[in-house]
């Protein structure tokens, strides 16, 4: 793999002074931080496996669109599922299904490196709109990264829990934006040394605070499109460029505080501009309670998201396995 620079020494082309960190794994890359994820990584992350238990890191598909009123989103919503009976002989019964209004970002999700581009350069490693068809050629969809094959060392951070042992609560609706520091004290506390490689998969207790509400006002309420999350300012940036992080994955809706303040840098820009891949919705509970049980905030992690060709996102299908 090519050396890859520090952040402070990243290209800096325009006036916003952010880097744009492309070309850095050769011209026709189309997975960005991902490539830190080496086979030597992923031969040292399958030794974490020592008990043979697994966890689904995945909501079920219906969840949050289908426990929410219509119009949660201005476009996306649960999938619609019709069973059917089907003709076979005598002795056997069948049944087939079909799913409709699928949307590939309606539930637990990676996006993709189309996800969000940069309005002054395009999308990562100079991709331009017009290269984004979903046709024979597209470019940097999800199916790049099911043919990369996501597998390597997963970080759990339980912002939750180490908020709680501080005396402290993080209200999952109440855009807190998680600083650096913070971010940083919570996986020294866990006693775990970032690598390069890592998947970080974040808990703030809103896939919690969502399952556990009952009412329909409540949930709503949690999805009122003001989330708490990291911060999305440049020393986030450069933290997680420097620690060599592979993806960052979060319980919450948006991974970063929402909404971002106009003008300003975001996670969702990093996207574009330095190749990061974000996954929101993950269900991290089972993997919480177990990590602190054992005292161990690491597992072998792997992630098969549907090969759809240019697709913008997709059901993460990940499991972590200790």
């Amino acid at each position: 793999m090519p050396a890859v620079p520090v952040y402070k020494d990243l290209n800096r082309p325009d006036e916003t002074g952010l880097p744009l960190a492309w070309g850095l794994w050769g011209p026709e890359d189309q997975v960005g931080t991902l490539n830190r994820i080496t086979p030597e990584r992923v031969v040292e992350a399958a030794q974490l496996v020592k008990r043979g238990v697994r966890f689904n890191l995945d909501l079920p598909l219906h969840v949050p669109y289908g426990l929410l009123p219509t119009g949660a989103h201005r476009r996306r919503q649960a999938p619609e599922l019709t069973l059917f009976k089907g003709e076979m002989p005598p002795h056997l019964v069948s049944r087939d299904d079909k799913m409709d209004e699928f949307y590939l970002q309606c539930s637990s999700q990676w996006d993709s490196l189309t996800h969000m581009g940069d309005a002054r350069h395009g999308f990562y490693n100079g991709v331009q709109d017009h290269q984004v068809t979903q046709r024979e050629g597209t470019r940097n969809g999800i199916d790049q990264v099911a043919d990369f094959g996501l597998a390597g060392r997963a970080v759990l951070v339980d912002l939750v829990r180490w908020f709680e042992r501080k005396g402290e609560s993080i209200d999952p609706a109440g855009q807190r934006s998680i600083s650096v520091e913070e971010l940083a004290a919570c996986i020294a506390d866990q006693g775990v040394t970032l690598q390069t490689g890592d998947i970080l998969l974040l808990r703030m207790g809103w896939v919690r605070a969502f399952l556990g509400a009952k009412e329909e006002a409540a949930r709503s309420a949690l999805f009122n499109w003001s989330f708490s999350g990291l911060s999305g300012e440049e020393d986030m940036w450069e933290f997680l460029w420097d620690q060599g992080i592979a993806a960052v994955a979060s319980d919450t809706v948006t991974v970063e505080r929402w909404p971002v303040p106009d003008g300003r840098p975001s996670l969702h820009l990093s996207i574009a501009r330095l190749g990061m891949t974000l996954g929101e919705m993950f269900d991290l509970e089972a993997l919480a309670d177990d990590s602190a049980k054992e005292g161990n905030y690491l597992a072998f992690f792997t992630s098969s998201p549907l090969n759809v060709r240019g697709g913008v996102g997709s059901p993460p299908n990940a499991i972590a396995i200790r």
